[in-house]
């Protein structure tokens, strides 16, 4: 098997390579891209006119890389093109102040802990002199009683702001990850706003909206258990925002989350479901083209009723590509089906590169495509149940081996019984598949509907209980897992290295594993020396109360002084990436009007006066530094520091 078998592989690489470029490119102008885009393909059209005027086969070396050079100034262009901060009609660039605007409502209501979100595309904005042509979403919170729909045109008092951008090291850039799904701003309205009509500018999405509603409130009527409901709704509709916690949390332990995210399994669930009473090669042309086209639509039907997720429009895209392929009685290579699947939702949205759901969906893929051959000719069992059950548990292995490195950077977990889990979670998934997806289509239907959600939420219940045992289990999970961008890379090269020392076992591989070994090791050692000499205090910007950590070593004092809330989304993701060995409480002392905090090292005792912080010898301190929401920023020292803004960091000599 070689690469330069799988074109749109390499087509995709290098279209990758533009997307993740642009970021950090964004400088250069949309009309320089497009002139380097032209002369590149005019090269590229001389180097081709040349060789057939020549009738042999010139610039082996040219040609290509003239391509590859395209492909990445296309994935920046599009990423260019993607980014509403380049849209000049856009509400990020609108620089008059807002009074009032005009929105269309484009997402159901969704229940918040003291209000309700819904996403609102602006259409208008006044300034307090004229109504302005403007283009972008809002995420809206509001308290109103009545329900808002998709399409409903409403009338905003006030001005949308800005998301803000973290203000402690490691907390999740909200504001990024909105942006990169095209929306900049956020609006507490509360009643402040009114309904003033209806429009119809999504026809084919409103409608599937409105079913989809139709078939939660079914759920909520058919199903007596409030878990097994939350669950369908997850498991049957991708919607998984009104997942309670202790729901979340026993899936995410058992290592059953996939489960919950429609994907792969449940397009391919439906997929084959057709397959097993027809055999599309069997059939006519004419009547195979009618019948696969048919499934097609069937599956982008599911995948809108869905909420098109980045993991159920990969399965869609790639089941219809391998649908299309055997309109012609073709094998499509699964290679080039995954990475022109890939290519064309990126071509639609770059950002989607970015997106965790897409990420795990194609790696989880790749693992399974990949690896899970290989585990699965360790043994070779003769019993049915046993060879069934190994293939499950290699599908799991698998998917788990190429995840893992992505996963704990993002949730900072790992499940220790996923493969206990997943023996239960892939039958258990296909069993509720089997009967939900017909209760969604029989809902409506009298005693059919009714039986079938029962069934439903029996088997769902079952496969509930066990997740939950699983998770009660001692050890069911590893907790506070940090990894950098950097140990990402240096898993996968080794997973990589380890994957072609086990297919081409070679001197050659063996080497390169063991110089990579070697590399790997001497970069954790000058890391542990490192971290066993430094010192610092950190101050983390906490909206009520204080949180403050001093590292020495490898140890950590530390100070919470907050709401649990703001501990663990704004201080716990930093201080998982410190890797401290040990943990030990600071106290605060009060005393009058006086506020101070012993430190573990004489003379670094810190006096609190308000908002503002001093130290009691500042002839230790070394430099100071501010988060400025992307990395830190040495400041100029001074006798007292506020604690109002940003997160500060202090390294002492």
């Amino acid at each position: 098997m070689r690469f330069s078998e799988f074109p749109f592989l390499r087509y995709l690489v290098f279209f990758i390579i533009g997307i993740l470029i642009y970021p950090y490119t964004s400088l250069i102008s949309v009309r320089t891209i497009i002139f380097a885009i032209l002369s590149c393909y005019i090269l590229y059209l001389i180097c081709i006119i040349l060789n057939i005027k020549r009738r042999s086969f010139g610039f082996k070396s040219l040609l290509p890389w003239t391509a590859y050079v395209i492909l990445i100034l296309c994935g920046y262009f599009f990423s260019y093109q993607r980014d509403i901060r380049n849209q000049p009609f856009h509400l990020i660039n609108t620089a008059s102040e807002i009074k009032s605007y005009l929105g269309v409502v484009m997402s159901l209501d969704e229940p918040k802990t003291n209000s309700i979100a819904n996403r609102v595309s602006v259409k208008k904005v006044y300034d307090g002199e004229m109504m302005l042509e403007t283009e972008g979403e809002v995420l809206v919170y509001h308290k109103s009683e009545k329900q808002l729909w998709p399409g409903d045109l409403i009338w905003i008092s006030g001005s949308p702001q800005l998301i803000q951008k973290p203000k402690n090291p490691k907390e999740f850039d909200y504001s990024l990850f909105m942006l990169r799904q095209q929306i900049s701003h956020q609006h507490f309205i509360g009643d402040n706003f009114e309904r003033i009509g209806r429009v119809s500018e999504r026809p084919i999405e409103d409608f599937f909206i409105s079913i989809r509603s139709r078939v939660m409130n079914s759920m909520d009527k058919f199903f007596s258990d409030q878990n097994s409901n939350q669950i369908a709704k997850a498991l049957l509709l991708g919607q998984k925002k009104n997942l309670e916690k202790e729901v979340s949390e026993a899936y995410v332990t058992a290592g059953a989350m996939h489960i919950l995210a429609v994907s792969g399994l449940h397009v391919g669930i439906i997929y084959g479901f057709f397959f097993l009473f027809v055999k599309p090669f069997r059939l006519p042309v004419t009547k195979r083209v009618i019948y696969l086209s048919a499934i097609i639509l069937l599956i982008w039907c599911y995948a809108l009723l869905t909420g098109m997720s980045p993991s159920v429009m990969r399965a869609a895209t790639m089941f219809s590509l391998m649908a299309l392929a055997q309109m012609k009685s073709r094998s499509p290579s699964i290679f080039n089906a995954i990475a022109l699947s890939a290519m064309i939702l990126l071509v639609y949205d770059p950002f989607l590169i970015y997106a965790v759901g897409f990420q795990l969906s194609y790696l989880a893929l790749l693992g399974i495509i990949i690896i899970q051959p290989l585990l699965v000719r360790i043994w070779i069992p003769k019993n049915k149940f046993f060879e069934y059950a190994w293939q499950i548990t290699t599908v799991g292995l698998a998917a788990q081996l190429a995840t893992f490195p992505i996963s704990a950077y993002y949730f900072h977990v790992f499940p220790s019984y996923f493969i206990l889990s997943n023996l239960i979670a892939i039958p258990g998934a296909f069993l509720i598949m089997s009967f939900g997806v017909p209760f969604m289509v029989f809902a409506e239907v009298p005693f059919l509907g009714q039986w079938l959600s029962w069934v439903t939420d029996k088997l769902i219940f079952s496969v509930n209980a066990v997740i939950f045992w699983i998770q009660d289990l001692p050890y069911s999970r590893i907790s506070e897992i940090s990894l950098s961008s950097f140990s990402i890379f240096i898993y996968w090269v080794m997973l990589i290295l380890m994957i072609v020392l086990w297919v081409n076992p070679g001197k050659k591989p063996a080497i390169a594993f063991l110089l990579f070994l070697i590399f790997f090791g001497v970069i954790r050692i000058l890391n542990s020396i490192e971290d066993k000499n430094r010192q610092e205090l950190l101050f983390y910007s906490i909206d009520k109360g204080l949180a403050v950590d001093f590292i020495s070593g490898n140890n950590l004092f530390y100070l919470d002084d907050a709401s649990s809330a703001d501990i663990s989304y704004k201080v716990q993701p930093n201080r998982t990436a410190l890797g401290a060995k040990a943990l030990y409480p600071l106290k605060v002392l009060q005393k009058e009007n006086q506020v101070k905090i012993p430190m573990p090292d004489p003379g670094l005792d810190i006096d609190l006066l308000g908002r503002s912080i001093s130290f009691s010898s500042l002839d230790k301190t070394g430099s100071i530094y501010e988060w400025n929401t992307i990395k830190w920023e040495q400041i100029i020292p001074k006798d007292t520091l506020s604690i109002d803004g940003n997160a500060l960091k202090v390294r002492f000599k």
